[in-house]
């Protein structure tokens, strides 16, 4: 232009809109009108439309006329991650538009090499002791005596106490009683042979109140206690992992009914009350990685902090399974709790596919249709974009509901039939399944069916320290992970009988053979059994016993009781 004269606002708009449209130009415009001076023959200068619906052609005059400038946001197709100033909290927002295509993703399929062993015969000890080896034998004795010293008691706990005390927590796991000490008690019904014979009931109950992993304190992590455990089960869980091509992420609870202040609460999950974990795992339930969740000091790796705890969780197991030192294509699972585009990009940008459910908000402004007027199309009907460059596809599928899903692996197609129930009809019918709701409904489930197999033959001994919980579950973790290689190796065992064959190696193979001296019959002994006058008689016996009743020597006992008691108390004894 001739002059250097400012554009008012309705020339900036007809020059806009002049503008030839072009198809790969996602530019935000963003106009910034001058206020208007005062007008003190204009009434009002408001909108002319209603307040709900207001549009370029509702601005009033005064408005129009007013100097403007144009400022445009963003770059042609899909640029690189603009970073905008940073929040209240520090955190820099990471924005970035996307081009969207009506087309199926397009993605070299991917053959899996395989790299499995040769199976091993292993016993289920063998199999065990890969986990509870002799580096975390050693860490439970040597933290646990130097906290009995530390309370001026002696240290003397050794490696077969130590082995022998976790056979007997496994047992628990599968002959549950209410209370410890009746394992030990003289009483038919509770008393169980195998632990009793093993070790004392005062010596379990001193290796129980020192049991101890950490005394480092790091204030910085809420899990110090039991810090060191975590990690060195971590690694070896990822060394003897089975190497497959899916994984998932997911969260887990373990169950504690106490007060701390990671102690969470979810509505309408199994274990309501408890510690949170994340946890990856593969299909069958194999524990790889498991991380206990501490809010925002949770030990991710802090570089993936600006993307959000999901994806922190995410990539950082991530970064677990690149470290195997394979160079593989892994496939990641994980619901939309953890999904969004960033964390998408992210995945692609480390080799590996991933595949999860996603929230309608966190879908980057993807043009699909609503979930109001795909619930009226028939069920089984989707529609999805795919982004230009091809990196990830997002679907919104009808279903039972309306969910949407994204994947940078897997696309719609091959579709598959699925068996559903039909509420309307009465009768089960077969619709059309997208090929990456398949994978995601096949290997989702890993993670939960850990906690399933957990949760049949958890450790029933419980503790008043608040990490004895997190102790006992590390150990019912290695346990089937144990079982879990056992399975993979063709074992004949099922879940409970691999336990007991290992807990049974604990015990027998490192239990103190020292005669137990007398002790007091149980309180319950015959209590009303003895009192029913049926078939009580007086009979002699070789050996001088304690009476029951005056607990004098005598020579005689009762032949129903099988107990000693003397002439003059068994009319007392039997009333």
């Amino acid at each position: 232009m001739a002059n250097d004269r400012p554009l008012a606002a309705h020339e900036i708009l007809d020059a806009l809109e002049n503008v030839s449209d072009n198809e790969e130009d996602y530019r935000e415009r963003l106009i910034c009108i001058l206020p208007p001076p005062v007008d003190p023959d204009c009434l009002t200068d408001e909108d002319s439309g209603e307040e709900d619906n207001v549009t370029l052609n509702n601005l009033p005059r005064n408005i129009l006329l007013q100097p403007a400038e144009v400022m445009i946001q963003g770059q042609i197709m899909v640029s690189d991650t603009e970073e905008e100033p940073s929040d209240s909290t520090g955190r820099t927002k990471r924005r970035r538009t996307y081009a969207w295509r009506k087309r199926d993703l397009a993605k070299n399929p991917v053959n899996w090499p395989d790299v499995q062993g040769a199976c091993q015969d292993k016993r289920p000890i063998e199999w065990f002791e890969n986990f509870l080896d002799e580096d975390v034998i050693s860490l439970l004795v040597s933290e646990s005596n130097k906290y009995a010293v530390k309370k001026n008691l002696p240290g003397d706990i050794t490696t077969e106490d130590m082995k022998c005390f976790i056979g007997i927590l496994l047992v628990s796991g599968y002959s549950w009683l209410p209370r410890r000490r009746m394992y030990w008690e003289n009483s038919p019904d509770t008393k169980n042979e195998l632990i009793s014979s093993a070790m004392t009931r005062d010596r379990f109950d001193f290796i129980f109140r020192h049991l101890h992993v950490n005394d480092n304190l790091d204030l910085q992590d809420k899990y110090t206690k039991v810090r060191p455990l975590v990690t060195l089960l971590n690694k070896k869980f990822l060394e003897f992992s089975p190497l497959e091509e899916h994984y998932s992420v997911d969260e887990a609870m373990i169950p504690y009914y106490g007060r701390h202040g990671c102690k969470q609460h979810i509505k309408g999950k199994p274990i309501r009350y408890g510690f949170k974990a994340w946890v990856g795992a593969t299909r069958l339930g194999y524990v790889l990685w498991m991380e206990p969740y501490q809010g925002a000091t949770t030990m991710c790796n802090p570089i993936y902090k600006e993307l959000g705890l999901g994806a922190s969780v995410v990539l950082t197991f991530c970064d677990v399974l690149i470290s195997r030192g394979f160079d593989l294509p892994y496939h990641v699972v994980f619901d939309n709790f953890f999904t969004g585009t960033p964390l998408l990009e992210e995945i692609t940008k480390k080799g590996l596919r991933c595949t999860g459910t996603v929230r309608e908000n966190r879908t980057s402004s993807c043009p699909l249709i609503t979930s109001k007027l795909l619930k009226k199309k028939e069920r089984g009907a989707v529609d999805y974009r795919t982004t230009h460059d091809n990196t990830f596809i997002i679907a919104k599928w009808h279903d039972n509901n309306i969910f949407s899903i994204a994947s940078n692996a897997v696309g719609i197609n091959p579709k598959q039939s699925a068996k559903r129930f039909s509420q309307s009809e009465k009768r089960n019918i077969v619709i059309e399944e997208p090929h990456k709701v398949s994978i995601y409904n096949k290997y989702m489930g890993g993670v939960d069916r850990s906690d399933e197999n957990i949760s049949h033959y958890r450790i029933g001994i419980r503790g008043k320290k608040w990490y004895m919980p997190l102790l006992t579950h590390m150990i019912d973790l290695a346990e089937h992970n144990a079982w879990q290689l056992y399975k993979i190796n063709h074992g004949k065992l099922d879940h409970l009988g691999f336990r007991r064959r290992v807990a049974i190696a604990l015990i027998e193979s490192n239990r103190k053979n020292a005669k137990r001296g007398p002790s007091r019959p149980s309180h319950h002994e015959h209590a009303d059994s003895r009192k029913d006058q049926m078939n009580h008689l007086v009979i002699p016996q070789s050996k001088q016993t304690r009476c029951r009743q005056c607990h004098k020597k005598c020579l005689t006992r009762c032949k129903k009781c099988d107990v000693g008691v003397c002439v003059k108390c068994f009319e007392t004894y039997h009333s």
